[in-house]
C-alpha cells in the first residue's frame, strides 16, 4: 500500500464513505502518518529487520574518523546492538571456515582410530577458551545515538574488520500494509477529528449536532487496544542476571 492509498483509505474511514460532510485535511493525515511510522520503527517489532553491517578495518585510518571516533549510518538504521571484531579462519585456528562438532564425530566413528582422542582434545580446549575469555576481547565497546545514527567507538582501533549487529527500517510500503499500523492511524485520525470539531463547535447542517466526544472516546479506545497488543508482542526474551 502507498502513502497516497492509505490517507485515502483513512478519510474513507473517517467520512463513511462520504456519508459525512467532513474530514480531517490531507496535511494532518499525512502528519499523522509520519508522527504513527517513527513510532512504529522505535517501538514495533516487526517495523525492523536484523542485519548484520560490515565496518571494513581501513574506517580507523579515515582522517575523518580519527576527528571523533564516530561512524556515519543512514537513516534506515535503528538500532546497533553489537559490535565486535570478525574472525579471520575457523575456531581453532584451522583455515577450514566449515570446522564443526560433527567434523570430529564423523572422524571418529567412520575414519582410523588412530586419529583418537579429537573429542577430548575439543573438550579440554573448550575449557581452556572458557577460561580464556576474561583475557579475550573480542567486541568493541560502543555507544549508538538515534537521533544522529552515528556509532562512537569508545574501544581500541582494531585490526580486523568489525561485525555490527544492527535493526533497519522495513519499506514504508510494507509497514503501511500492516494491519496494527493502519489501525493505529485510524485511531489518531479519530482523536484528532473529535478534537478539531470541539475547537470549532462545528455543526452538520439543519442544526445536526455532532457528537465530538463519542467520535474522541471512539479514537482513544482504539489506541488502548492497539498499545495493549503492542507491549504483549513485545516482551523480552531475554534477562541479565548478576551473581
Amino acid at each position: 500500500m502507498t502513502e497516497n492509498q492509505l490517507v485515502a483509505e483513512i478519510q474513507a474511514e473517517i467520512t463513511m464513505s462520504c456519508a459525512l460532510p467532513y474530514a480531517l485535511p490531507e496535511p494532518e493525515v499525512r502528519r499523522i502518518i509520519k508522527r504513527a511510522r517513527e513510532y512504529f520503527y522505535v517501538n514495533y517489532q516487526y517495523a525492523v529487520e536484523q542485519r548484520f553491517l560490515v565496518i571494513p578495518r581501513e574506517i580507523f585510518q579515515n582522517p575523518a574518523f580519527k576527528k571523533d571516533r564516530m561512524i556515519q549510518l543512514p537513516d534506515c538504521f535503528v538500532s546497533v546492538y553489537d559490535l565486535r571484531e570478525m574472525a579471520q579462519g575457523g575456531f581453532l585456528g584451522n583455515p577450514d571456515r566449515d570446522f564443526a562438532d560433527s567434523k570430529l564425530l564423523g572422524a571418529e566413528i567412520f575414519l582410523s582410530p588412530f586419529q583418537g582422542d579429537n573429542l577430548v582434545y575439543r573438550t579440554a580446549m573448550y575449557s581452556y577458551f572458557d577460561l580464556a575469555r576474561a583475557f579475550l576481547l573480542e567486541t568493541v565497546a560502543f555507544k549508538w545515538n538515534f537521533n544522529t545514527k552515528r556509532i562512537s567507538v569508545l574501544g581500541r582501533d582494531s585490526f580486523k574488520d568489525l561485525a555490527a549487529r544492527v535493526m533497519t527500517k522495513i519499506p514504508e510500503e510494507s509497514l503501511y500494509d500492516d494491519e496494527l499500523f493502519v489501525r493505529y492511524c485510524l485511531a489518531k485520525a479519530k482523536i484528532n477529528l473529535g478534537r478539531t470539531l470541539q475547537i470549532f463547535n462545528y455543526n452538520l447542517p439543519g442544526g445536526v449536532t455532532i457528537n465530538f466526544e463519542g467520535i474522541k472516546a471512539d479514537g482513544k479506545e482504539e489506541m488502548e487496544l492497539i498499545m495493549t497488543q503492542i507491549d504483549s508482542e513485545s516482551t523480552p526474551d531475554w534477562f541479565i542476571q548478576w551473581n
